[in-house]
């Protein structure tokens, strides 16, 4: 082979990486954006802040929701077992980067750690939100009976 075909190769490769380069940096520029918010409000995807009002628990507000007792007491042990994976940093633990899902079957409830998806930024400004989130997204089946964790998944 020769240094031109090399070359050409070379040159082949570089072009092949470059978007995920390019993504990659976008992904950072996010991920710096969101380590700099503060906790001044409540995150929903692309790390906006959803609409301030204090429910009356009368009426219906998608964004809130009553939650049985049972559920938070799974919660509980749950999250004592989310704070010591060490597959994640100090700062992807924080709960301000997850939505949490409740739900059960006979024997668990069934708890979803679901990190948000980060902002896709444009000059520095929030214009949408990448397929991408800070947290790892965890579920957990905690036994009913015992409060014992039977299974810890992580979702990609």
């Amino acid at each position: 082979m020769t240094v031109a075909n090399y070359a050409k190769i070379a040159v082949g490769l570089w072009l092949i990486s470059t978007p995920g380069l390019a993504m990659q940096d976008s992904v950072k520029q996010s991920m710096d954006y969101v380590s700099e918010l503060d906790d001044s409000c409540t995150y929903d995807h692309g790390y906006r802040c959803l609409e301030v009002s204090e429910d009356d628990f009368i009426s219906r507000n998608p964004d809130r929701a009553w939650t049985p007792g049972p559920y938070l007491a799974a919660w509980s042990v749950s999250y004592r077992d989310f704070l010591h994976i060490d597959e994640m940093t100090d700062q992807q633990k924080q709960l301000k980067h997850y939505k949490i899902g409740f739900t059960e079957n006979d024997s668990q409830y069934i708890i979803l750690y679901q990190g948000l998806l980060l902002p896709r930024l444009d000059n520095g400004k929030v214009a949408g939100t990448m397929r991408v989130t800070f947290g790892l997204s965890t579920k957990y089946w905690i036994n009913k009976q015992t409060l014992e964790i039977d299974k810890r998944l992580f979702l990609r």
